[in-house]
């Protein structure tokens, strides 16, 4: 009998982390060995107890890295000596490690950064992530390396980690997130595809799998499904590869050839009732995060295909270009098509090319469930780095959104609405009604028009209503009081009051034409469109000779184009039409200019730049002085990006309008950082800052700037300073929130974001606080908090009395991730 040969005594003394390397020292035997018996490991110079070594066996046996050949006998496996060449790599010389090419690490992924490193190194160690060049900083690493676990994508054994076959397969998944050329791409799966050729092989092999078409499409499904997944149920691993050959077999490509669930079974040794439960499970449950398409001649014949496989990638290919195809056609030329059309030509073109022609009936079955499919996905389809990008543009434009409408003052509004779904109306538009009311007001209540001037609404509507206890009767001072409810978004309690105004005896004087308007605009802004167009079709009727009228359809149907309320009279009617019959009757220059500015609003709604321009000057032209005309001007020159004239309007407004030097400076600052001049930006910021070093707002607005210069520390300790000096300012919170999720700090946002709903639960910026909660506890793994939270930010979006464009793109970010979490659950 030869010698045993042992590990040299510096090696099996060796403490590591604590402890002996059990495992190294085993395989290190049995890799210098031929074969090891039990009582080599227990004898001198080793003497490992025997709860150790049977211990540590058991744990490599379960590996597959040794063979239990004969009683107390054992050898290594060529998985084994695999292992033993990892973990002996790592001791002695420092191994040099593979890193992430720089167009894996110019992305911020790190989840990413970790998966190429234990995909290409085999095993690494928590310090081979700290370390330069990827220098992932603590909180993070811990974070992504967790989640990673979470998702059994890699294991975690003495301290080092290694990927899984879960992790193998979603390594190759996220190749195809990164522009590699195509080669790279091959070589990696490759790599992958050596693993498993020795099995694959033999199981070929021994089924007589000869048909090459199911060979590539059994590797091409057996690459992308972890057997890992379903061993606990599944424990025999031959009968998942059966599995997967029979929806192999079973693809079109095969048609007419066809092997039913029976015969496979019977053929392949597989139980019927297994081989139907897990097919079930695979291609209806979605077990695993991969969609099976089915397509069935008969009824009792099923044919399976892969999305993103070469079969569905032709169908969607020629799917979507008949869907745009007809679409543009229908614009160019208003040709009528309908999903039948589309269904039609696809059919003429894939049958008899792609799919045979026998299939033909099969699939006009399939098509309409096919094409809503790809419509929801062509919807809900945006990468989540663009998604972060879009939060980071929106949470900006919020910032900037504030500074050019909002005011201390400002805080005392209702954000949040009193119906389900709330719509945000431009309530300048109120001031068409100033001419009706105004000298009656004045007679009896001198302040109320001017703490409206000033945004005062709480104090206005205080004021007004201590006129009408002397003036219960008085209809002027009930409008004056429901336009008030309207600068507030109380627009529930306006119609309420307004609802005894209109059934008082209809004798068409000026004050039920208020009351009209005004019940018009309250039901547009909780989206009572139907109340409303009929409301503003009898005024026209009622009042055809009063500009006011006119305009109240106008506003009706301009608004319904913004929402579509009525998608349908939406592409009909815009409201120009009435818009023009009111600039036509109205009499006062300054209802003019806001309905040139509606009118703007509409033609901007229909993407024509240079008219909506054109209309917007005229009524600048008629009011000059008037900054609510500015505004919508800056609107619409940010829309279409025309940041140079934007620049050289807001220099001319500074001009005109020194009052408001520090919004109109802050717009200015943000459009520079649209351009990308950041250093520009943050130049006028701190020169608002130094000429009034106590403005709060300003403060806050700087922590963002020092943020996107990322200057990490001065943006903390600013929005840190700010919230020492006023502790119950729910929004400061919500900003040291945003700042910290900017920096993957995503525990310490959760408790500034949970702070800033305590204290403001029904501030402006509410609906974005529960979404932002949501995406950070996604990002920690609490997927079921991360809908939950997701789900109550649409909820109080829906709800919210904000800017359209913002809400539409929050609601749209909260999508996107309820989207991605449902993806990760399967």
């Amino acid at each position: 009998m030869a010698a045993t040969n042992y590990p040299p005594e510096g090696f099996y003394k060796n403490i590591k982390f604590g402890k002996k390397d059990f495992e190294h020292i085993i395989l290190w035997m049995l890799a210098n060995n031929e074969d090891c018996q039990w009582s080599c490991f227990t004898q001198k110079p080793l003497e490992f107890t025997t709860s150790t070594l049977s211990k540590y066996l058991n744990l490599l046996k379960s590996k597959d890295f040794v063979d239990n050949f004969a009683r107390g006998q054992y050898k290594i496996t060529s998985e084994g000596r695999k292992r033993f060449h990892e973990i002996s790599s790592t001791h002695g010389a420092k191994k040099k490690l593979n890193y992430p090419p720089g167009i894996v690490t110019k992305k911020r992924i790190y989840e990413d950064w970790i998966l190429w490193m234990v995909y290409n190194n085999n095993l690494c160690r928590w310090s081979h992530f700290l370390e330069p060049p990827l220098a992932i900083n603590q909180s993070s690493l811990s974070k992504k390396i967790n989640l990673l676990l979470n998702k059994e994508f890699i294991v975690r054994e003495n301290k080092e980690y290694r990927i899984t076959n879960s992790g193998k397969i979603e390594y190759s998944k996220m190749l195809q997130t990164y522009d590699l050329d195509r080669q790279s791409i091959l070589n990696e799966e490759s790599k992958r595809i050596d693993e498993i050729t020795i099995t694959t092989i033999k199981f070929f092999d021994e089924y007589n799998v000869e048909d090459e078409n199911i060979q590539f499409m059994y590797l091409t499904t057996i690459l992308k499904l972890d057997y890992d997944r379903v061993k606990s149920m599944l424990t025999n691993q031959t009968d998942f590869e059966k599995i997967i050959l029979f929806i192999s077999i079973n693809h079109p490509d095969q048609y007419p050839n066809y092997v039913s669930l029976k015969d496979f079974a019977d053929i392949y040794e597989i139980n019927q009732s297994k081989l139907e439960y897990y097919i079930d499970e695979i291609v209806e449950n979605r077990i695993y995060p991969i969609k099976f398409f089915t397509l069935k001649p008969t009824s009792d014949s099923t044919y399976y295909f892969q999305e993103n496989g070469k079969v569905e990638s032709m169908l969607r290919t020629i799917t979507e270009n008949h869907i745009t195809k007809f679409t543009y056609l229908n614009r160019l030329f208003s040709s009528a098509f309908d999903a039948f059309t589309i269904e039609k030509a696809v059919l003429e073109e894939i049958c008899g090319y792609f799919f045979n022609n026998a299939l033909r009936e099969s699939l006009r079955k399939f098509l309409p469930s096919y094409i809503n499919y790809l419509a929801y996905k062509i919807e809900a389809k945006v990468e989540l780095k663009e998604t972060y990008d879009k939060l980071d543009a929106i949470i900006w434009q919020n910032m900037i959104d504030i500074f050019q409408t909002r005011s201390p003052k400002d805080l005392e509004y209702q954000f949040i609405g009193q119906s389900e779904i709330n719509y945000q109306l431009d309530t300048v538009l109120l001031e068409l009604l100033k001419p009706y009311y105004r000298e009656k007001l004045e007679t009896q209540n001198r302040v109320c028009q001017h703490l409206i001037g000033n945004k005062e609404y709480n104090k206005a509507l205080e004021s007004i209503e201590d006129t009408i206890k002397t003036n219960k009767n008085d209809r002027v001072l009930t409008i004056v009081k429901a336009i008030v409810l309207c600068y507030l978004n109380r627009n529930e309690d306006a119609l309420a009051l307004l609802k005894g105004v209109l059934k008082l005896p209809q004798n068409k004087d000026r004050i039920l034409l208020l009351a009209y308007f005004l019940t018009v605009f309250s039901s547009l802004a909780i989206g009572d469109f139907n109340r409303a167009i009929n409301l503003a079709n009898k005024i026209v009727v009622s009042y055809p000779k009063y500009a006011l009228s006119h305009a109240t359809k106008g506003l009706t149907l301009a608004y319904n184009l913004i929402y579509k309320f009525d998608d349908n009279r939406a592409k009909q009617d815009y409201g120009i039409n009435d818009l023009d019959k009111a600039i036509a009757l109205e009499t006062f220059q300054p209802n003019i200019a806001l309905l040139f500015m509606l009118k703007s609003r509409v033609v901007l709604e229909l993407n024509k730049f240079e008219e909506a321009i054109e209309l917007i000057d005229k009524g600048i032209s008629i009011v000059p002085n008037k900054v609510d005309l500015y505004r919508s001007k800056t609107t619409i020159l940010m829309y279409f990006n025309e940041y140079p004239q934007l620049l050289d309007l807001l220099d001319d407004m500074l001009g005109k309008f020194p009052k408001i030097e520090k919004d109109l400076k802050m717009k200015k600052a943000s459009v520079y950082k649209l351009l990308g001049n950041l250093d520009a930006g943050f130049k006028i910021v701190r020169e608002l800052l130094e000429k009034n070093p106590e403005d709060k707002e300003l403060l806050s607005f700087i922590a963002y700037w020092y943020q996107y210069l990322n200057k990490k520390e001065e943006a903390l300790n600013t929005i840190e300073a700010l919230i020492k000096s006023e502790q119950d300012n729910g929004g400061y919170y919500d900003s040291y929130g945003e700042i910290l999720m900017n920096y993957e700090e995503y525990e310490k946002a959760v408790e500034q974001f949970q702070k800033a709903i305590k204290l403001r639960g029904s501030g402006w910026f509410i609906y974005q606080t529960y979404i932002k909660l949501g995406i950070c506890f996604r990002e920690l793994g609490n997927y079921d908090l991360a809908i939950e939270y997701l789900k109550k930010g649409k909820e109080f979006t829906n709800k919210s009395i904000s800017d359209h464009e913002i809400k539409k793109k929050w609601l749209v970010i909260a999508d996107i991730f309820l989207t991605e979490i449902e993806g990760i659950q399967f």
